[in-house]
C-alpha cells in the first residue's frame, strides 16, 4: 500500500489510522520494525510532533511498541488490538473530551460551591484536599482523594444534577486505556501541581468568591488537559 501525504485535519488520528491500515494490509507484520520517526514524518509530510502523538496512541492501544534506542516495532498482538479505535477509552470516549466536559461542569460546581456551600461542605472539601497532600508521591487521573475533592465541591454546589454529572464524568475515567495512559502522564510533578491548584480552588471557595473559584477550577482543568495532550510528545525519539 503506497504511503501518501496526509491533510492537516485531525492529523494524529489520520496518521494512526493509516498505520493501522498498513498493518492490517500486511505491509508491516507483528515484530517488524517500522521506518524511523524521521523517515515516517518525511514520507507522510507531517511534523514529528504530530507523528509522536499518533505513535503514543498506537502504543497505548497495544498496536506498536516504542523501544528506546531501538525503534518502533509492530506489537505481537497488533492485529487483534488494531480493531480497537485508537485514542478512545474502552467505552469509545476520547479522554480529552471527558476532560473538556469536566472543565465545563466543574467550573460551575466550583462557582456554586463558593456561593452556596456551607461550613460543613467546606470542611469536607478541605479534608479531601489534605488527604491528597498526605498521600503517595504520585498523581493519576483517578486518584481517590482527587476524586473526592471534586465530588465534595459538586456536593457543595447544592445542585444534585450537576453533582450527578460530575460523578458520571469521573466514572468514565476508567478502563485499560486510562491505566496505560497513566504510565505516561502520572508524575510527582503533576501531583504537586494538583495540590497547589486544589489549595487555590479551596481558598476561593472559602472566601466566598464564585468568579475566582470558577477561574481556578478552569485553570486546573486546563493544566490537566494540556499535560494529557502533550504527554504524547514525550515519547523517546527513535
Amino acid at each position: 500500500m503506497p504511503v501518501q501525504a496526509l491533510k492537516q485535519n485531525k492529523l494524529h488520528d489520520q496518521i494512526a489510522e493509516l498505520l493501522i491500515e498498513l498493518i492490517l494490509a500486511g505491509d508491516f507484520s507483528p515484530g517488524d520494525r517500522l521506518p524511523s520517526e524521521r523517515d515516517l514524518a518525511e514520507q507522510l509530510k507531517v511534523s514529528r510532533g504530530s507523528l509522536r502523538q499518533a505513535l503514543v496512541v498506537l502504543e497505548l492501544s497495544g498496536v506498536l511498541e516504542i523501544r528506546t534506542s531501538s525503534g518502533i516495532f509492530v506489537a505481537q498482538d497488533a492485529l487483534s488490538n488494531a480493531n480497537r479505535l485508537p485514542s478512545l477509552d474502552d467505552s469509545g470516549r476520547r479522554p480529552l473530551d471527558i476532560i473538556q466536559a469536566r472543565r465545563a461542569v466543574e467550573g460551575e460546581t466550583a462557582y456554586l460551591a463558593a456561593k452556596l456551600g456551607s461550613e460543613a461542605d467546606i470542611e469536607r472539601i478541605r479534608a479531601a484536599a489534605q488527604a491528597l497532600e498526605e498521600g503517595e508521591r504520585r498523581y493519576d487521573l483517578r486518584h481517590p482523594s482527587d476524586r473526592q475533592f471534586h465530588r465534595e465541591i459538586a456536593r457543595a454546589s447544592q445542585n444534585t444534577v450537576l453533582a450527578d454529572m460530575v460523578r458520571d464524568l469521573w466514572n468514565m475515567q476508567r478502563g485499560k486505556y486510562y491505566q496505560r495512559l497513566e504510565d505516561h502522564f502520572s508524575t510527582a510533578e503533576m501531583r504537586d501541581y494538583a495540590i497547589r491548584d486544589h489549595r487555590e480552588i479551596l481558598a476561593a471557595i472559602t472566601a466566598g468568591d464564585p468568579d475566582l473559584a470558577r477561574r481556578m477550577m478552569h485553570r486546573h482543568m486546563d493544566r490537566i488537559y494540556n499535560n494529557l495532550a502533550t504527554s504524547a510528545l514525550e515519547l523517546p525519539k527513535v
